[in-house]
C-alpha cells in the first residue's frame, strides 16, 4: 500500500470526481434551452435551435380555432415589410440572435408577434431544465410581457401533463 498524505489523497478524489462529471454528455450551459418548448397556455410550441453561435426559435405548432384557417394557411399578413407577408406562420422565426449572458439568461436579441406584426428586443431566463420565461419589451424590460414555455417530452411528464396537473 502506498502512503499519501490526507491532502493529497483528497485533491486525487476531487480531481477524479471533477474528471467524471466535467466529461459527462450534458450539453453545454448555454445550450439549455435548445429542443422544443410548449406555451403553458398549450397554444402554441416552438423549437429553440442555435445557429452560428446565437439562438433562434421557429414555431412548428400552434392551436386553430374552429374558425381559423389550417395552420399550413396563415401568413405573416401583418409583417410591416410587404414582400414578407405571404410567408407561413409555420417555420417562421420569432426569437432572433439572442446570446448566452450567464446566469440561466440569453438576451440581446428579438422577438417577433406575428399576431401584430410588431417585433420587440427579447430575454428569456431558464427557470429549470423543463421551464423557461420568454420576455418580449420595449425599450425598458418593465414594458413588456412575459410567456411561459415547458419543455416537451421532459423525464417529468410532458407540458400537457403538467398543465392537467395544476
Amino acid at each position: 500500500m502506498i502512503f499519501m498524505p490526507k491532502t493529497t489523497r483528497f485533491a486525487i478524489t476531487l480531481l477524479c470526481f471533477w474528471l467524471l462529471c466535467g466529461f459527462s454528455s450534458s450539453p453545454p450551459v448555454d445550450n439549455r434551452i435548445v429542443g422544443l418548448w410548449q406555451s403553458a397556455d398549450n397554444d402554441l410550441r416552438v423549437e429553440v435551435y442555435r445557429q452560428n453561435g446565437q439562438y433562434n426559435a421557429r414555431i412548428v405548432w400552434f392551436l386553430c380555432e374552429n374558425n381559423d384557417p389550417l395552420m399550413a394557411d396563415h401568413r405573416d399578413t401583418e409583417n410591416p415589410d410587404p414582400a414578407l407577408r405571404s410567408r407561413s406562420w409555420l417555420g417562421l422565426n420569432t426569437l432572433e440572435k439572442l446570446t448566452y449572458r450567464g446566469n440561466s439568461e440569453w438576451s440581446g436579441g428579438t422577438v417577433y408577434d406575428p399576431n401584430t406584426g410588431h417585433t420587440f428586443e427579447a430575454t428569456v431566463r431558464l427557470l429549470s431544465a423543463n421551464q423557461l420565461i420568454a420576455r418580449g419589451y420595449w425599450k425598458l424590460p418593465v414594458l413588456g410581457r412575459n410567456l411561459t414555455f415547458n419543455r416537451v417530452g421532459a423525464s417529468c411528464g410532458s407540458a400537457a401533463e403538467s398543465s392537467l396537473q395544476k
